[in-house]
């Protein structure tokens, strides 16, 4: 049985432009069981949302190549769901996206709060250790007060991110930068309170910060801060800081620092593909300063739906090499990926 990835259901579908042999993928579809996930159902209708003829082309060839629809417990079949997609009208469609946009805006801003929250709790912990011991109780305590602080309102700022996000022509990029923003702005108002506290000595004092942190003192170091970070984007100003932790600290390139955050993570997400981004996403930010990608979220839950017996077709370079990856950990990605060499020769 066979999952075909959101864009290789778009070639297959002739609705992107397609460079590889499109005559393989289309026997390849017509002789065997063949799928796709809600996931990548619900990324059609919001991608192609003003434009019905699209979404009646997309449900035509599902329907005439008895391609399946599985919907997973992410993207679950929405209160106002119309099979008939050939002869869908717009009111009808106009119901059914509204059902399908409050889906993905839940549960993409719950994942991306998540990863942030993971990406400020270390950018604050690497400033704690950056010395290379462990510091007094009261910066720890500083620690804490300031990502709970920051972390209770995350994921009501990505769901109005995603809102947003969602009414402009280009959603992905429009959340990286607020994720590069809602970063710099936490980590420079965060961090000088974190390091101040090293120096705190007292239960006294520490409950006295205008003490040891003036008003001025604080807007001075705070605003040297967001100098920096006009300069360079957020997350390779966290990755700066991950490399002076790892050296100081003798964690080279995070590895135990990632594995704990990973422990945390997989406690929450039972699902392996995304324990595997998560694990993969917080590698790439915080040793590499990589940018945050939100399309590679519904990569991992559309890798969700392949079992063992499944094969995942894909033509995005990104999927396939996180598959390389771990080919050997997985026969079905090992498989999958044969088929995927056989469809691009």
């Amino acid at each position: 049985m066979y999952v075909l990835d959101t864009n290789a259901f778009y070639y297959a579908a002739e609705i992107s432009e397609f460079t590889y042999d499109k005559e393989k993928l289309k026997v390849l579809i017509s002789s065997n069981d063949t799928f796709i996930s809600s996931t990548s159902l619900f990324e059609f209708f919001v991608k192609h949302k003003d434009n019905i003829d699209t979404i009646r082309k997309g449900g035509r060839y599902l329907w005439e190549n008895h391609i399946k629809l599985a919907f997973n417990v992410f993207n679950p079949k929405p209160e106002h769901f119309y099979d008939d997609l050939i002869n869908i009208t717009e009111e009808q469609y106009k119901l059914m996206y509204i059902n399908i946009l409050e889906n993905k805006i839940d549960v993409e801003s719950r994942f991306t709060a998540l990863l942030f929250d993971m990406c400020l709790f270390s950018g604050y912990y690497f400033a704690a250790m950056s010395n290379g011991k462990e510091p007094c109780e009261y910066c720890f305590a500083a620690l804490e007060t300031t990502y709970r602080l920051f972390s209770d309102c995350v994921l009501d700022v990505f769901k109005q991110v995603y809102e947003e996000g969602y009414k402009t022509d280009d959603c992905e990029n429009y959340v990286r930068n607020c994720f590069y923003n809602l970063l710099a702005f936490m980590l420079e108002k965060g961090i000088p309170f974190i390091e101040q506290a090293k120096n705190v000595t007292t239960d006294e004092e520490f409950q006295n910060p205008d003490k040891w942190f003036t008003v001025e003192d604080y807007s001075r170091v705070s605003s040297q801060l967001a100098s920096k970070m006009e300069r360079i984007k957020s997350t390779a100003f966290l990755q700066r800081l991950a490399v002076t932790y790892w050296k100081k600290n003798n964690d080279p390139e995070l590895n135990k620092h990632i594995a704990r955050l990973k422990t945390i993570f997989d406690k929450r997400v039972k699902y392996v593909a995304l324990q595997d981004y998560c694990y993969d996403t917080l590698v790439n930010i915080l040793v590499h300063g990589a940018a945050l990608w939100k399309n590679d979220f519904l990569d991992a839950l559309i890798m969700c739906n392949i079992q063992d017996q499944h094969q995942l077709i894909t033509y995005d370079n990104g999927v396939i090499s996180r598959m390389e990856k771990r080919r050997t950990e997985y026969k079905q990605y090992d498989e999958s990926l044969k088929t995927i060499d056989y469809l691009k020769a």
